[in-house]
């Protein structure tokens, strides 16, 4: 196949960094007529040449400083066949690995390690990825830790194992070539009360561990969560302090925590502790998602009697408490149901897996469920598991939100809650594929799932949805299409499927050749009812729309939004009507409104065409030719942007169309 050696700094020829390709599912047997090398990032797609490489080496005459990647695409004729994305666009060695695959295939990685379940897994900043401890195939406690790259085929125990067989506990990315390796429940009955330092760059990787002391909380804790913040610090929450004979939790009032503390360990020296607030719910065996923005999000989990926890909670750091997020008793789960994980997408858009086999999403003003995935209907696809079958289900499904915010669940790659589409959009991973050089793996759930930065997913681990038998390939790795938020130009226009990822799905619609949004309220300063282009985000956008109302006069009249996300909840909403008026809130949702200039528009008369500049120091607001807005900017974070409506009625938008400028 072909190959390129690229020239893509103003360096000598000698020095020219190389790509290597680091082939999945069967690469060697695809052939390929062209590659596609396009440099990727912020920036308008004119400001950066891609190159077709047909002799097997090329370079790219200039890559713009604020390029993130570079994507290659490999061709036969006008088929696409393999994709791929650096991880990074410098490597010591002057290698740029990048791993290149069929798009949407799950391959195998070559590895001598043995099954287990992992007891947690974390990837570094340098593309290092640590799986720590978990149970072997017959429940047993392991005591070693495994190494491996995201751009380097090789995966391997570390030389020292932990002190003793673990499970249950944190491993976190502290610092380059570091991790941190929090709590955890051992062979022997012991809960955990320590920080654990893992060194990847020294000869003795296990350091000294740090007795956790943090005033009026209980340091011990197995089957806990955390993450690593935006900051630097880890965030540790929940967890257990009971075991059973064989090392699980055994949840009773007072034995399940719901208090929460932060670890710094971002100087040299021990780390230090801070209590942070309790969580509102006692729980273990969560998960902390954490927006870019630097919200978490606390899912999943159990409760002191061992029953599923169905509500979600929000911190936001720097804030005094957990507050309730979403309204999840919409979705019908009772006291014997429970959320086994999810995922988190731009705007506060969660994605849940529920234990009946069903998928529901949850904002911070509603919830749902996917009406078309396991609705009972034996022609339809999806559903994990059949509850009328024998089969267990696991006591946690883990969720990835990929770049193109499709979120992939066991074996499968979701396109929810996504415009037009149904469950017959979602792709089987384990179905066979025209054209593919390989045969699918086994379908398989309950696996660890790890991003790494080229956007592809290492997976490890997993069980046979049907009978939780171990499977028997131990890693495997995902790389998804090319349709991350700088990796594809999104139509609009047409109001392609997938164009716009829904926040309200039951009251969004499209008809044609518009998309209808349907409030049922008061007039609100963001919109309840709204939609984000999919995969889009950007400091500097130009975004037209022709947009109109329906319904009645008055204070509660529809009212269009103009909406910008920057993480865990739309962030500036500008709102038209009597003047256009703007609003901009915080992670916590503190808002505060702010001046925009403008006249009243009657958007119930007749359709009006709108045009939006987005730049870090301004929003100009056009309506045809005339300027009726001049806003504050949103600032250099990226921005995804979104249409709603609040008030009472309806709102219709046609021909939309964005770009970066």
């Amino acid at each position: 196949m072909l190959w390129p050696s690229l020239g893509l700094f103003a360096c000598a020829p000698d020095d020219r960094p190389t790509l290597v390709a680091l082939g999945g599912c069967g690469l060697d047997q695809i052939e390929l007529s062209v590659l596609l090398l396009v440099p990727r990032g912020d920036f308008p797609a004119a400001a950066a040449d891609g190159s077709v490489v047909d002799e097997g080496r090329s370079g790219i005459g200039g890559v713009p400083p604020e390029a993130a990647a570079i994507t290659v695409e490999g061709k036969f004729a006008d088929a696409t066949l393999a994709v791929g994305r650096t991880a990074r666009l410098e490597e010591p060695d002057g290698r740029l690995p990048v791993y290149f695959a069929p798009e949407d295939e799950l391959c195998a990685v070559g590895s001598a390690i043995e099954f287990r379940d992992v007891g947690s897994m974390a990837v570094g900043a340098d593309g290092d990825v640590l799986l720590v401890g978990g149970r072997d195939e017959k429940g047993r406690l392991v005591d070693d830790i495994v190494h491996a790259r995201d751009v380097e085929e090789f995966v391997t125990p570390l030389n020292r194992p932990l002190p003793s067989p673990t499970t249950g506990m944190v491993v976190v990315a502290n610092a380059p070539q570091q991790f941190l390796v929090v709590g955890g429940a051992t062979s022997d009955g012991r809960v955990l009360d320590q920080v654990l330092p893992v060194e990847l760059d020294g000869a003795d990787p296990i350091g000294q561990a740090t007795r956790i002391d943090v005033p009026g909380i209980v340091g011990k804790r197995s089957y806990h969560a955390g993450a690593r913040m935006a900051d630097g610090r880890v965030l540790i929450t929940g967890g257990c302090t009971a075991l059973d004979l064989h090392s699980y939790c055994m949840p009773s009032p007072g034995s399940v925590l719901e208090s929460s503390f932060l670890i710094d360990a971002r100087a040299a020296g021990a780390p230090t502790f801070e209590r942070a607030p309790s969580m509102l719910v006692a729980r273990f065996g969560h998960e902390l998602l954490v927006a870019r923005d630097g919200a978490v999000f606390a899912v999943g989990g159990r409760n002191v009697t061992g029953r599923g926890v169905v509500t979600i909670e929000r911190w936001t750091p720097g804030e005094s408490a957990w507050t309730p997020y979403g309204q999840t008793e919409k979705l019908g789960l009772g006291a014997t149901r429970a959320i086994l994980g999810g995922a988190l997408l731009e705007g506060g858009l969660l994605v849940v897996a529920l234990d009946d086999g069903a998928i529901a999403w949850v904002t911070d003003t509603g919830a749902g469920r996917w009406a078309s995935w396991c609705d009972g209907d034996p022609s339809t696809p999806g559903c994990f598991h059949d509850e009328a079958g024998a089969v267990v289900v696991p006591p946690r499904r883990q969720l990835v939100a990929l770049g193109g915010e499709r979120v992939m669940v066991d074996s499968w790659l979701l396109p929810f809650p996504h415009l037009g589409t149904t469950a017959a959009d979602a792709i089987d991973l384990a179905a066979p594929k025209f054209g593919h050089a390989t045969v699918p793996l086994p379908r398989r759930t309950a696996a660890a799932m790890a991003t790494l930065a080229d956007g592809t997913v290492l997976v490890a681990g997993g069980r046979d949805p049907e009978t939780l038998e171990a499977s028997d390939l131990f890693l495997s790795r995902l790389r998804p299409q090319l349709d991350g938020p700088d990796e594809r130009i999104p139509r609009v226009g047409e109001f392609e499927t997938g164009s716009f990822v829904l926040h309200d799905p039951d009251r969004v619609g499209f008809d044609t050749d518009h998309l209808t949004f349907a409030s049922e309220g008061d007039e609100l300063e963001f919109p309840a009812v709204w939609a984000h282009v999919r995969a889009f985000r950007s400091t500097s956008f130009r975004f037209d729309v022709t947009v109109g109302v329906q319904g009645q006069a008055g204070e509660d009249a529809p009212r269009p939004h103009l909406v910008l996300s920057q993480g865990a909840l739309a962030g500036t909403s500008i709102r038209f009507g009597e003047g256009v008026t703007g609003f901009r809130r915080d992670a916590a949702g503190r808002t505060i409104a702010f001046s925009c200039a403008g006249d009243t528009i009657d958007f119930s008369a007749s359709l009006v065409s709108l045009r939006v500049d987005v730049r870090p120091q301004s929003i100009v607001v056009r309506a045809g030719a005339d300027v009726i807005a001049n806003c504050p900017g949103a600032g250099d974070v990226p921005s995804a942007i979104g249409l709603g409506v609040s008030g009472d009625g309806s709102m219709v938008a046609y021909a939309p169309l964005l770009t970066r400028i």
